[in-house]
């Protein structure tokens, strides 16, 4: 079970269709989200020869406001149930905290602290940077220019990707 979160316009859903090859999860260009609530995509990825079924878990985004299609507490609350849930049933193997490149690294803050209390370390956070296409060829400037100041308001996250998640 994977989990990706992030404030909404960040790139969640184009990551889910990046990373199962298909567009399986509605996107959009607008500032409001378009993923209401956590909606599940099933994609089997092989590893040592081996297929291993995933279940990526896109929630809706956080940090939308009160005039937004899913306002920010309910987004978070959403998320924290999700996650209690996944805890106590299947579990939880993989949080991906999804950002656009383009973010001050201040406002990743609150969320990671979010999320992070919820699973206390026991599950590993990973960190996806998206909008990135301007960066190309050396989108991985990004997280050498961050990496200390991220680092420094205490995030610590088991990978990342600077990716550009646009087909």
């Amino acid at each position: 079970n994977v989990v990706i979160f992030g404030v909404t316009g960040s790139g969640k859903s184009s990551l889910v269709n990046l990373i199962t090859g298909k567009e399986k999860a509605p996107t959009s260009g607008d500032a409001l989200g378009c993923t209401p609530e956590p909606t599940v995509y099933e994609h089997d990825v092989v590893v040592l020869h081996n297929s291993v079924k995933v279940q990526l878990f896109d929630t809706a985004g956080l940090d939308e406001g009160s005039q937004g299609n899913i306002p920010a507490m309910q987004g978070q609350k959403a998320l924290k149930v999700l996650l209690k849930t996944l805890k106590k049933n299947r579990g939880i193997h993989l949080l991906i905290y999804c950002v656009h490149g383009t973010k001050d690294v201040k406002t990743l803050q609150r969320n990671y602290k979010l999320v992070q209390s919820k699973v206390k370390g026991k599950v590993p956070i990973v960190l996806v940077v998206t909008g990135l296409e301007n960066r190309e060829p050396d989108m991985e400037d990004w997280w050498r220019n961050n990496e200390a100041s991220i680092s420094a308001l205490g995030m610590n996250f088991a990978g990342h990707a600077c990716i550009t998640a646009v087909t």
